[in-house]
């Protein structure tokens, strides 16, 4: 009887160590295979069409705004200098160039000069959120110079990383997702006009008296620090991202955006002088920046990339 007991045992042990060692091997498999997709994850890169372009406008005697395209670094910008201010123009030029500076090295697998004394192996939100941040102080440091003091810029960015986008923005420079014929607002509005709308408030100093409807609650380069707005999207193949300064939402109503982009017979470059042209038909009064990107699935890696900045 004992030794049936002691047989008994041995077999169960026998058993109970192989489901042990069943159960860990299918624990590592199911890590394995969740760490191969996180691994190929990072090489499914989102491919976009895009086109963009700046206008001066009817009535400016320079233009003050500034855009990025560059497909290699995954990275569009648009950057308004802020209107009645010195140096606009300079303003969102040196914006434009810090943040582009900052992932070229970041593209490179380096990390960027300014960046090596404070925090390293930084997620993509955190980089972004750097480069619009050294761009502020990039900004307010050259205020020291006095033909520059007083300028601004707003601030809007896309960013591509793997299957989604990310987005970020300063000031009233605009993203907006077009989606199965509706256009929805990607941005947050730094503006005392969005404020005022927020909060409902009504009477002589609310959002119907005009002069305050350009005035900026944030701004890059104003003050010592900014607060960044960032979010991320991942839009379906087909979608059109705009990118726009307020040159063009001040003249052209989204209804209006909306029933340009939603006329598949014109190629996007086309979509976007249509949309400076009717800007200029309803006003013109500021210059119009504007940056399109249809989103398409990435078919092939290329060597060959182009980079347009103004």
């Amino acid at each position: 009887m004992t030794n049936r007991l002691v047989r008994v045992r041995e077999i169960y042990n026998y058993f109970a160590l192989e489901c042990l060692t069943l159960n860990l091997l299918f624990f590592i498999l199911h890590v394995s295979y969740q760490n191969i997709i996180l691994q190929l994850l990072k090489y499914i890169r989102m491919n976009a069409k895009s086109a963009g372009k700046t206008d001066i406008g009817l009535k400016r005697k320079i233009n003050e705004d500034s855009y990025l395209v560059a497909p290699d670094l995954g990275l569009y910008i648009v950057a308004d200098g802020i209107g009645g201010h010195r140096a606009g123009d300079v303003a969102s030029r040196m914006v434009v160039k810090i943040i582009e500076d900052y992932w070229v090295e970041v593209k490179k697998g380096k990390t960027p000069a300014f960046t090596k004394s404070i925090e390293r192996n930084l997620s993509t939100e955190k980089h972004l959120i750097n480069s619009i941040s050294f761009a502020n102080a990039g900004v307010y440091e050259a205020q020291k110079v006095r033909e520059y003091k007083g300028m601004g810029s707003t601030v809007a960015v896309l960013l591509f990383e793997g299957n989604f986008i990310w987005a970020a923005n300063v000031g009233d420079s605009r993203i907006y997702a077009f989606d199965s014929g509706r256009l929805s607002q990607i941005s947050e509005e730094h503006s005392l006009e969005a404020e005022q709308k927020i909060l409902g408030l009504k009477g002589p100093n609310s959002i119907a008296n005009p002069s305050f409807r350009h005035i900026l609650t944030r701004a890059v380069g104003i003050k010592e620090k900014v607060d960044i707005f960032i979010t991320y999207i991942k839009p379906k193949v087909g979608d059109i991202l705009v990118m726009c300064s307020d040159g063009l939402t001040d003249f052209v109503p989204e209804t209006g955006i909306s029933e340009v982009l939603s006329d598949f017979s014109i190629s996007l470059g086309r979509k976007v002088d249509i949309l400076i042209d009717e800007a200029k038909s309803g006003g013109g009064n500021d210059n119009i920046s504007v940056i399109l990107l249809e989103v398409a699935e990435e078919k092939k890696r290329s060597r060959w990339f182009s980079r347009k900045r103004l």
